[in-house]
């Protein structure tokens, strides 16, 4: 299809649901790799459709995503939002109480970091050091900590904060939990499946909660997708864990926070 009947098609679907495709505050985006990017000309796509903007990046549900889907430009602002916010409560701190101190960096960092965070599976741990720093800078504001302190105990003990990139899976599992009680939507849960094929005699994963993985033709798209990603979180988890009664009870959460834990190796990183 040409990209003006792209356009029409898209407009004319955004009508059947009661939108509106608005040019002057719609952005248009090219997903890709690097080289297939390289063969795009932004400038003459600008002068064919003057009513569109083509960007480099572009914001959906507050997340922003770039061409090749590194997130990179994402977690840097996120970073620095979260810094100003830290900034702002570091003045206030010492006429707060700890409770109080707790509560509002609840309410403005870790929320933040939270957010969508299951996109960041599958990127390079150098990508999500610096919102790991972000919350060992929160636990150093609310224990009253030197800058240079060690915190990973206290994260650990008292806070029972799990690392950026053990958070990512256990909200990823928690998900998934939900698809299988049916508390999830219903695009959501039909990615969720077990590994039993219809006519066919049931398989010995199917007997230990395994979910079925789907092939992935690209490691930068497919496989970070949630069709991917949650089977292959919740395959990950100990059989006890998968295999749990289908009731969403708080024991399914401390069984799986304690495995994240033991994978965090929380206290033998770097501070």
């Amino acid at each position: 299809m040409e990209p003006s009947g792209t356009l029409v098609a898209l407009d004319a679907w955004m009508s059947s649901n009661r939108l509106r495709l608005n040019p002057a505050k719609t952005k248009f985006i090219w997903l890709g790799n690097r080289k297939q990017l390289a063969k795009l000309d932004l400038a003459a796509l600008a002068t064919e459709f003057p009513s569109y903007a083509f960007s480099t990046t572009v914001r959906d549900l507050g997340v922003l995503l770039d061409q090749e889907l590194t997130l990179a430009p994402h977690i840097h602002r996120l970073a620095r939002d979260c810094y100003y916010q830290l900034r702002q409560l570091r003045t206030i701190s010492r006429s707060l109480t700890p409770s109080a101190t707790t509560t509002l960096v609840h309410s403005f960092i870790t929320s933040r970091l939270d957010y969508c965070s299951s996109l960041y599976f599958g990127l390079p741990l150098n990508r999500l050091v610096c919102l790991d720093r972000v919350l060992r800078s929160a636990a150093r504001l609310i224990g009253q900590i030197p800058k240079f302190g060690h915190v990973s105990s206290y994260m650990l003990e008292t806070l029972h904060w799990l690392p950026t990139r053990q958070r990512i899976e256990y909200r990823i599992a928690a998900l998934v939990r939900r698809c299988q009680l049916g508390l999830a939507p219903v695009y959501l849960r039909e990615l969720c499946c077990p590994s039993v094929i219809q006519g066919r005699r049931p398989l010995r994963s199917a007997e230990k909660g395994v979910l079925l993985v789907p092939f992935a033709r690209t490691a930068t798209m497919q496989n970070r997708a949630f069709s991917v990603v949650g089977p292959v979180v919740w395959n990950g988890l100990p059989q006890e864990i998968r295999l749990l009664p289908g009731t969403f009870t708080e024991a399914f959460f401390t069984k799986l926070k304690t495995v994240l834990f033991g994978r965090a190796a929380v206290g033998s990183a770097s501070e």
